[in-house]
């Protein structure tokens, strides 16, 4: 059994409840104090996770407060705009235009795109963790025919060959920025015919620069975005249009984990689940067909727009474990991956589980967002699929490393996963007193705390 020195756990939830109540506005919780002052898709989803182990109404009020931004084709913005700090980020809710389309909400301001759909698995969660079902089970009855309109807008609208895999159009809807796996895709965006609309940064007034995405990424961010603002947001043209589509395993397999979770929660409220089973099975039929190698052990993205394989090195490519996607034999590859100097690290610099990218290759950067640092959603997901498929061990290494980080160093974004340089007074990074670190840190620890 993998075990660290002594965590105090009561400490640690403590203090992980004193940052979520420090950033509730109210309405929802905001990521961290300073540089996300307004209400992100998959953040408010951990967030009501965390909450949903004591502070039902606030879980509640993630979702619900998330949801009343839901476009009428069923999209899910990435961002609702709090309008007191609307212009204290950028791109704000003017820049992005979403006036353009009939499908925005009229009395919401949002962002143009999506990110990955967890919501399904939230909602199930905050249902098994709830005391009083009742009251649990009437918030399902309310939840559910929005989020399964959501799923209907991905396989409607973001499944062009109705293979059961859907594309994002932006690296913001992966969750993982500006990972290296977007670098292809995102160089060939030359604008030697391009005019980019002026903008100004506002993330680097409350960021270090050596840990945020580049101008050169931005250029390329805010050309999309002039992109969906010209096509309307109308999707169809946006396909035509747009030079980022891909099919990436980390949105699909929270996709599937949250199809199944809706699958579960129908029979306590007597939904149908024909579509859903549809929907479930051809997708994880293609995420086996198209997007696992067999070669490497992990779940490549493909490219749509240029027809070609991005070869997967980031930790998005693992996580399929987490929805029960992999056979046992497939599973047992990604841990011999996870475990190799891929992930793990080599004997003369070991790693804290589990990088965001490959630690090998010259695009790794231990400090820089997605492009190297260990984050605690992702080790959450991968610890409750790799705990499926028998790996205790590995599994519990993942929560217990996630624990020492946030014990060490506190509740940041992202941590270096360079173990214990000589002289190192810092791990983590991004923005400290960060939600979701809180929100699955308490999540982590119920159990523990139940004994």
């Amino acid at each position: 059994m993998y075990t660290t020195e002594l965590i105090d756990s009561k400490t640690l939830v403590a203090e992980a409840k004193d940052i979520l109540a420090g950033n509730w506005t109210g309405m929802f919780t905001k990521p961290a104090p300073n540089l996300y002052p307004h209400q992100w898709n998959w953040d408010a989803g951990f967030i009501a996770i965390g909450y949903s182990h004591y502070h039902m109404d606030r879980a509640e009020s993630e979702l619900r407060s998330l949801f009343s931004g839901q476009w009428k084709n069923g999209m899910v913005p990435q961002i609702i705009f709090n309008p007191e700090f609307d212009y204290n980020y950028f791109p704000s809710s003017d820049f992005w235009e979403t006036w353009r389309s009939f499908n925005a909400p009229e009395n919401k301001k949002t962002s143009g795109i999506t990110m990955p759909p967890v919501h399904g698995f939230v909602l199930q969660h905050i249902y098994n963790n709830a005391q009083d079902k009742q009251r649990a089970l009437n918030f399902v009855k309310e939840m559910f025919p929005k989020i399964l309109k959501m799923h209907h807008y991905f396989y409607d609208h973001r499944d062009p060959f109705n293979e059961g895999l859907v594309y994002i159009r932006h690296p913001w809807e992966s969750g993982t920025d500006n990972s290296p796996t977007w670098d292809t895709p995102m160089e060939r965006i030359t604008f030697d015919k391009i005019k980019i609309p002026p903008y100004k940064r506002k993330d680097l007034d409350n960021g270090h620069a050596e840990h945020r995405p580049t101008d050169y990424d931005y250029n390329r961010y805010i050309h999309l975005i002039d992109i969906y603002r010209k096509c309307d947001y109308n999707e169809e043209a946006i396909l035509e249009r747009c030079p980022f589509v891909i099919q990436d395993p980390l949105f699909n397999c929270i996709l599937v984990k949250s199809n199944q979770a809706l699958i579960e929660l129908a029979a306590l409220i007597g939904e149908g689940i024909d579509q859903l089973m549809e929907w479930n099975e051809l997708s994880i039929k293609s995420m086996n067909e198209k997007l696992w190698n067999s070669e490497t052990g992990i779940y490549d993205a493909y490219d749509l727009h240029n027809d070609e394989r991005i070869e997967m090195q980031a930790s998005s490519g693992l996580i399929p474990v987490y929805a029960h996607i992999p056979s046992q034999e497939q599973a047992q590859q990604i841990v011999d991956r996870l475990l190799s100097e891929s992930f793990s690290g080599s004997v003369d610099q070991n790693k804290y589980l589990c990088p965001s990218y490959n630690p090998t290759s010259p695009k790794f950067n231990p400090k820089k967002y997605w492009r190297g640092p260990v984050w605690i959603n992702m080790n959450w997901m991968l610890h409750h699929g790799l705990k499926h498929y028998g790996f205790a061990d590995l599994a519990e290494q993942l929560k217990q490393e996630s624990l020492e980080l946030i014990s060490h160093y506190g509740f940041y974004e992202y941590f270096d996963p360079i173990k214990d340089v000589v002289g190192k007074e810092k791990q983590g990074y991004g923005s400290h007193r960060f939600s979701w670190s809180a929100a699955l840190c308490i999540d982590f620890l119920q159990e523990e705390l139940k004994e």
